[in-house]
């Protein structure tokens, strides 16, 4: 965290008189407090905001300020020192943050306590703070209903991904606060408790109206595997479709997976791609074995990722693979596994080495070239694009079309 961004004590008119006051109030404790750890450094308390605090930085409260009372003190201390030194820039880098979620001090100031959160979000005498539309949304990922009522009663907007931001996170409690005092909702929310594994919250959700898109709930609970968040949706005529069983077979379920089949759950060639791809040999297994039909790309995703053992199985079972197989292992730089395809003859084309050479595989590049595969002007193009020098340069000694065109 750079020091463009403050997190701070709540500060007022009579802040120096406060901070004195601190400080005289820490200096009667110090002598009562034992430092956390036998060290020099922990011992002496300007040693400690000289030499270590400003490799931490400001904006990082909960992972010092939080440890005990002196680091707590220590820490407001070390901010409010900053503060003064470059008031004016630590000032636009707190209105002036551009980032989509505000910035990890705000959300540093939110989990602490409304004051802090106050200080941080005291917008300047523009008013131009292009972040305060996403406030109400940063407070609810939080869960800090304290502060969430203040920034209401603030005027800081909301709209519907507030209440999807509460629900994703798991805050029950402050969704409902939200809905008592009518911040909208949309399916998102209903989507978002389901994709962070929250029941009761896509309960609570759905038995007071919220509407929801229902083939993805099944998909999301079926990919985390939330076997009882997927059992309740379905008593409750939430739909699935093919998704559902691949969503499994993503996330390794083979359980779900064998639940969603018995219960009438479709598939198809996805749950076997979904599988490959992510390594899940067991579930590949039953799933074909139990008649999940595949296709060229159940080959293709093992190797692009790396998955060998995958890879091979499935072509001693009869898994079509085609020239993509090859490019996907030579674009992930899987030289052993571009090594073994081309053993057990699997094609191959230009895309090989395009691909190799697009994500700057140089050794895979040589492999392909020695072995007879082929290149065209993509690959030089490709090369070129990425910046990839030394790639470029083997392009070039060896003539590849279109590697001695601007410059290469």
């Amino acid at each position: 965290m750079s020091s463009d961004s403050i997190d701070i004590a709540t500060t007022s008119s009579s802040g120096g008189a406060h901070a004195a006051n601190n400080s005289a109030t820490s200096n009667t404790k110090k002598q009562n407090m034992s430092p956390p750890f036998d060290s020099p450094l922990l011992a002496d308390d300007d040693l400690f905001i000289q030499g270590m605090l400003p490799f931490v930085g400001v904006g990082q409260y909960a992972f010092v300020g939080a440890v005990n009372k002196k680091m707590n003190q220590l820490y407001k201390d070390y901010c409010k020192t900053e503060l003064k030194k470059k008031p004016r820039k630590v000032k636009d880098g707190i209105c002036f943050s551009r980032s989509a979620e505000i910035t990890d001090t705000f959300y540093s100031a939110a989990f602490c306590n409304q004051p802090r959160a106050e200080y941080w979000l005291r917008d300047d005498s523009s008013n131009k703070a292009p972040h305060h539309d996403n406030v109400c949304t940063a407070i609810a990922k939080i869960g800090t209903i304290m502060v969430m009522k203040w920034a209401h009663q603030q005027g800081f907007p909301w709209d519907e991904w507030t209440c999807k931001k509460a629900a994703e996170h798991g805050h029950l409690e402050m969704l409902q606060w939200l809905r008592a005092i009518g911040c909208p909702w949309s399916e998102w929310t209903c989507l978002h408790a389901a994709k962070g594994g929250h029941l009761e919250v896509l309960k609570w959700a759905h038995e007071n109206g919220c509407p929801w898109e229902q083939e993805p709930i099944c998909f999301y609970a079926a990919e985390g595997g939330h076997f009882k968040m997927l059992e309740w949706a379905r008593a409750n005529g939430c739909l699935w479709d093919n998704r559902t069983c691949a969503g499994a077979a993503e996330g390794g379920h083979l359980n779900i997976l064998k639940w969603s089949r018995a219960n009438g759950c479709p598939w198809d060639e996805k749950t076997c791609t979904a599988a490959a791809r992510n390594g899940h040999l067991e579930v590949l297994k039953w799933a074909r074995e139990n008649g999940c039909p595949w296709d060229d790309w159940t080959c293709a995703l093992a190797a692009g990722n790396g998955h060998l053992k995958i890879l091979k199985w499935a072509h001693e079972n009869g898994g079509p693979w085609y020239e993509r197989t090859c490019a996907l292992a030579a674009g992930g730089g899987h030289l052993e596994m571009l090594q073994w395809l081309k053993e057990n003859d699997c094609p191959w084309n230009e895309k090989t080495c395009t691909a190799a050479a697009r994500n700057g595989h140089l050794e895979v590049l040589k492999l392909a070239r020695a072995n007879g595969c082929p290149w065209d002007e993509s690959t030089s193009r490709c090369a070129r694009i990425a910046s990839h020098r030394e790639v470029i340069q083997r392009l070039c000694d060896n003539a590849c079309p279109g590697s001695r065109q601007e410059g290469i």
